[in-house]
């Protein structure tokens, strides 16, 4: 019994890092939105708008304040996530990114990032003809916080998620996770167990079916990367890499495809085939399969 509950702190402390995703997120977005609306109600109030005007004015800055909240949600949860990581999972010091990645490792995460990004584009657009309504609903997120188009999501997405979230999910969840899979005798078995949590709790945290299913299967990888080189630099590296390519290269690249269930079935073989390619490269490197 002393083990059930010992497991189920581990599973609510790993669990205790989506609810403060969450609550950062929705904090955040309130902020950014009252903030943006109180200026856009001073400058409606100076140039004299009547009510109807003004009330429109301050909507619509409310709307924009969100990407401000995404911008401020990543900002902070930097400080947030790296205390608590360093802290709460055995206060690891820094190991040189370099001496955790060699030898054909850079290769490896480069080629598997670029799988990951062709497989995540064909799941979306499979789930555009499966899941129409969600997959409208996706696109109205994506555009109300701007990825793609302004700066400042920019900015958040590329830059600053793949250290917060790498912090969060591939850190201190993870660490969670893998003390909760403690005594499972196969340790391969219990790194799936704790990397599939992580994963899972790593889609929820982005609130929509559509972005959420195709963070799972990313999350999973970026999980096996962390675990492979035993560094979050190789997670983290792997993260902005995936968002790079998919915010400034995907476009330019699968501008040929169809965009039909074909055109999903491409990309998925694709993305699968070069995921393979990458591990058939990296053998060698890294934690080998068998002693995980």
């Amino acid at each position: 019994m002393n083990v059930f509950w010992k497991k189920l702190g581990w599973l609510s402390l790993a669990a205790s890092g989506l609810f403060a995703s969450l609550i950062l997120q929705v904090t955040m977005g309130l902020a950014g939105g009252v903030v943006s609306g109180f200026i856009a109600g001073i400058q409606g109030s100076m140039q004299g708008l009547d009510e109807a005007a003004l009330a429109e004015m301050i909507s619509a800055a409310v709307m924009d304040g969100a990407v401000w909240g995404v911008l401020g949600y990543h900002v902070v949860s930097l400080p947030v996530f790296g205390l608590w990581y360093y802290f709460g999972c055995g206060r690891r010091k820094p190991v040189n990114p370099f001496k955790a990645i060699k030898g054909r490792g850079f290769l490896v995460i480069l080629v598997m990032s670029l799988g990951f990004c062709l497989f995540a584009n064909g799941m979306v657009l499979l789930e555009e003809f499966l899941t129409p309504s969600y997959y409208e609903q996706y696109l109205d997120l994506m555009e109300q916080a701007g990825f793609g188009v302004n700066p400042l999501t920019i900015i958040a997405s590329v830059l600053l998620a793949p250290i917060g979230e790498e912090l969060l999910c591939r850190g201190i969840i993870f660490h969670y996770a893998m003390r909760a899979a403690e005594g499972v005798p196969n340790r391969k078995l219990a790194f799936w167990i704790a990397n599939g949590l992580q994963a899972f709790l790593f889609g929820v945290m982005h609130g929509n079916l559509i972005q959420g299913s195709y963070a799972f299967l990313l999350g999973m990888g970026l999980g096996y990367l962390r675990f492979r080189f035993d560094s979050l630099y190789a997670s983290m590296l792997a993260h902005f890499l995936i968002n790079f390519l998919s915010t400034f290269v995907m476009g330019m690249l699968l501008f040929a495809v169809p965009e039909t269930v074909l055109g999903a079935v491409i990309l998925l073989g694709l993305g699968a085939a070069v995921i393979a390619a990458a591990g058939y490269i990296g053998r060698g490197e890294g934690v080998q399969i068998q002693e995980f």
